[in-house]
């Protein structure tokens, strides 16, 4: 039996497996070694198959068995057990969100101890919302109050306002006098002789009487 190149590709990975008979092997190597162009196509895919003899093994996907199963059989209808009923409190039961409830918990603990609310001591009147607003802005005023405070108090403020003070005083232009209103002298000649409790009287000649007596 004589093999021609195109039976040696068709057989080659019959061969490399070990599936030939004894007389198809014959005939496959006695080609093999007389045609060199056939020689080397088996030396390169015995040594390819070699390296991939010697790679490790890859673990499988998860969950892989049951998707090929899926994706050829159908998906399987689920079991119906009585923790379905609690499906909607898996979202509600995963870390992150646990972690968000408890940092809004722990915000508003800080919040109300801060604004020096007693939880103990809280009564639904307590909870208006009018109540709540009023309270709120009171305690934000309070808090405002005592950081401005606080601010004035500090020593740096304190020198920068002392040292910014004379700065603003000599910035400021001098207001002038007010000028003397020459029409009050005659307002208050006029107060005086309407005065019935004056002692001396005015005349308009500039002579000097006591009351009760007349000019001579």
């Amino acid at each position: 039996m004589n093999w021609k190149c195109e039976q040696i590709e068709e057989r080659l990975s019959e061969h490399l497996d070990g599936l030939l008979e004894a007389a198809e092997r014959a005939a496959f190597e006695s080609h093999v070694a007389g045609c060199a162009q056939c020689r080397t196509l088996v030396t390169q895919v015995s040594a390819a198959l070699a390296q991939v003899h010697r790679l490790e093994m890859v673990e499988e996907p998860p969950r892989l068995v049951h998707a090929i199963l899926d994706q050829t059989l159908g998906p399987r209808a689920p079991k119906k057990s009585w923790l379905g009923w609690f499906g909607w409190l898996q979202p509600v039961l995963q870390p992150r969100m646990a972690m968000g409830f408890a940092t809004v918990v722990l915000f508003g603990v800080v919040t109300l101890q801060a604004m020096g609310v007693q939880v103990g001591q809280i009564g639904w009147s307590d909870l208006h919302p009018a109540k709540l607003y009023r309270e709120s802005t009171r305690r934000a005023h309070l808090i405002y109050a005592r950081g401005e405070k606080f601010v004035n108090d500090l020593r740096v403020v304190y020198e920068i306002q002392s040292r910014l003070r004379p700065v603003q005083e000599e910035q400021q232009p001098q207001q002038p006098a007010p000028k003397a209103n020459p029409q009050d002298k005659p307002n208050r000649e006029s107060n005086r002789l309407d005065d019935p409790e004056c002692g001396l009287c005015v005349v308009t000649t500039g002579m000097v009487g006591v009351p009760g007596r007349s000019a001579r």
